[in-house]
């Protein structure tokens, strides 16, 4: 979670490729070397991107001309910062009138999704909304954006169509996403005979989105996709993070261009339902609207942030193959302050242009 308290307001109108980027600024006269290796730091983050550049990719834009971008149309593991795509899509059929943030939605509906023990979000989810037979549409879709719950998005992903995800992040210009099932890789990971062997994207999701609905549809099979993810973390918990790290290469993935381009898209409010959109991506402040994303080796980001003069700031980050260490709240705000101190720091931007 972003613990960043930013500041302020804004609207400009987006260019007409909603992601396209200028050439980096020219580097700055003097450039202090990066040496600090702690991710939990900004300075960790940049020494990062000097001394590892494949492993990052990113776009900053500081919203009053400057934009600075390194890989930023290299495919990364996108993990939970693919689900503005969703968030996306939800605004649009709110706006269209496919849906209603105020339709109830039964528990039991939700949970088909949800693989207990596996995804700790959804339980922190229920505590946050409070126990209840149902909740609201718009219920699920806070408890996918806060709490990160993968079982409220592929509700939402089931609910609302392929079609509808694509068509939203098409609206940013993202014309080619690729679309996770949460549950279903998960399953794959912990069925790996389940897949075709040495079988790469595409054809991964489409066995990933099958995945997904089998276990939607079968609670047998639900269970024992648990039984034996459960099973590899306890046998060789060493393996097992191996293993994760290999799986990772094989989910959904986009680039920072790419989840840029949505961004500016809602924040322009040239996409249907734009506002219901950026209404859950501020969740935390009106200024700082994020959505973030981890796995055992990926750290993952997409920002903005308004400011009292008008402008908005993005930051977005996508970074892989990271040291395999126990993701903490430090480790996350050390990415996450290095890309939105550069977006609204002259200073900051300054130190980013000397590691790119």
């Amino acid at each position: 979670m972003l613990a960043l308290g930013l500041v302020a307001c804004s609207s400009a109108p987006a260019p007409s490729d909603p992601a396209a980027l200028p050439a980096n600024p020219p580097r700055p006269a003097t450039c202090a070397p990066e040496t600090s290796t702690d991710l939990t730091t900004p300075d960790g983050w940049l020494n990062r991107v000097a001394t590892a550049p494949t492993t990052v990719g990113l776009v900053v834009d500081d919203g009053r001309g400057r934009v600075v971008s390194h890989e930023a149309s290299t495919s990364f593991p996108m993990a939970s910062s693919v689900k503005v795509v969703h968030l996306t899509a939800y605004g649009a059929a709110v706006a269209e009138g496919r849906i209603r943030p105020d339709d109830r939605v039964p528990l039991a509906d939700w949970e088909r999704w949800y693989l207990p023990g596996i995804d700790q979000a959804h339980p922190a989810a229920l505590k946050r909304l409070g126990a209840a037979p149902d909740y609201t549409v718009d219920q699920i879709v806070t408890a996918m954006i806060q709490e990160s719950d993968n079982a409220a998005a592929d509700w939402v992903r089931a609910r609302l169509g392929d079609g509808a995800l694509r068509a939203a992040a098409a609206s940013g210009g993202w014309t080619d996403v690729d679309l996770p099932s949460f549950t279903g890789s998960t399953a794959r990971f912990a069925m790996p005979e389940l897949a075709p062997v040495g079988a790469a994207r595409p054809e991964l999701a489409t066995v990933d989105a099958q995945l997904g609905q089998r276990l939607a549809d079968d609670p047998g099979f639900r269970a024992e996709v648990v039984r034996r993810y459960t099973q590899q973390v306890t046998a060789d918990p060493q393996r097992f993070l191996t293993d994760q790290e290999r799986w990772t290469a094989t989910t959904a993935s986009g680039t920072p261009k790419q989840l840029l381009g949505l961004y500016r898209a809602l924040v322009a409010g040239s996409v249907p339902g734009a506002d219901v959109a950026v209404r859950q991506l501020t969740w935390q402040s009106p200024k700082l609207g994020f959505k973030s994303g981890s796995f055992v080796n990926v750290l993952t980001l997409g920002s903005f942030v308004r400011r009292t003069d008008g402008t908005t700031a993005y930051a977005v980050i996508l970074g892989r193959d990271l040291p395999v260490l126990p993701l903490t709240t430090q480790q996350t705000a050390g990415q996450q302050s290095m890309v939105i101190e550069a977006a609204t720091s002259t200073r900051a931007f300054d130190r980013l242009l000397c590691v790119v």
